[in-house]
């Protein structure tokens, strides 16, 4: 590599002040590399900001690698890449629908959640959603919802899903339309959710997390978001049960649900 600096961007972060903190970064623009910082070594706020962590970190090391930690050196006491490897990340293996993009294609524009950004790709003609695992134990919840997706496909309960998001071709999440002018529900929404959840429920499928923050209100409907705690096991019953306790989560004031973003004029 010579003399060449790389070019580093932070993409996510999960900071820990207390144990182990997690990074993920592109390298020159077309490597993505997971980097964790033992506890103890940076203050927490520096962390958090990615110009003040990239000028902190220890020179990257070359090479094919894709998973880093940065450790304190036994002898100097500096934080050094205590190793790298190309590790075998894991990737969601429920695929079904054909199309895969690929996170270098997208522009990441607005951030909605630690994994949810509104984001533009030469592929698609608007802005479209992105929602990705940042990191191997998030995984688990895009695959479930993932899977979720393909029971409702076609039936206009949630976003229309426009296809896989891949990394390095294993597939970390997924690509929604994007609903524009729409709003989070609240109680005097409650008619248009209740029809929404009833139409998944005559689906067999019961959404499992029935916040006001996962019900979008456009065009005189609701569509439901957030289906990684969906079941298709549950009983009639349950289902039933879950309709009951939907007035309750609509007047629900905690802030339950995550942060609140509501889309203006696309």
């Amino acid at each position: 590599m010579g003399d060449h600096s790389p070019n580093i961007q932070l993409l996510q972060a999960s900071v820990d002040p207390e144990d182990e903190s997690e990074f993920r970064v592109l390298v020159d623009n077309k490597f993505v590399k997971y980097i964790s910082i033992d506890a103890g070594l940076y203050d927490s706020d520096e962390m958090c900001f990615g110009p003040a962590l990239i000028s902190l970190l220890p020179p990257i090391p070359p090479g094919d690698w894709n998973k880093g930690c940065i450790s304190r050196h036994p002898t100097t006491g500096d934080p050094y890449f205590a190793t790298v490897s190309r590790a075998h990340l894991p990737g969601i293996t429920k695929t079904w629908h054909p199309t895969r993009v690929d996170y270098l294609e997208l522009r990441m524009q607005r951030k909605l959640r630690s994994n949810v950004y509104e984001a533009t790709c030469p592929r698609f003609s608007s802005v479209v959603i992105a929602k990705f695992a940042r990191f191997s134990w998030e995984v688990p919840q895009l695959e479930a919802e993932t899977e979720a997706y393909e029971w409702i496909e076609g039936h206009q309960v949630g976003p229309r899903f426009l296809g896989h998001l891949t990394e390095e071709g294993r597939v970390i999440g997924f690509i929604m339309a994007r609903i524009p002018d729409c709003l989070h529900a609240t109680v005097d929404d409650f008619r248009l959710c209740s029809l929404a959840l009833s139409n998944l429920h005559e689906l067999g499928i019961k959404h499992g997390d029935i916040n006001k923050h996962n019900f979008l209100i456009h065009d005189g409907k609701a569509t439901l978001i957030d289906f990684d705690n969906a079941s298709r096991a549950a009983s009639a019953d349950e289902l039933e049960d879950e309709l009951q306790e939907l007035r309750d989560k609509l007047q629900d004031t905690s802030g339950r649900g995550g942060r609140v973003v509501e889309s203006g004029p696309s």
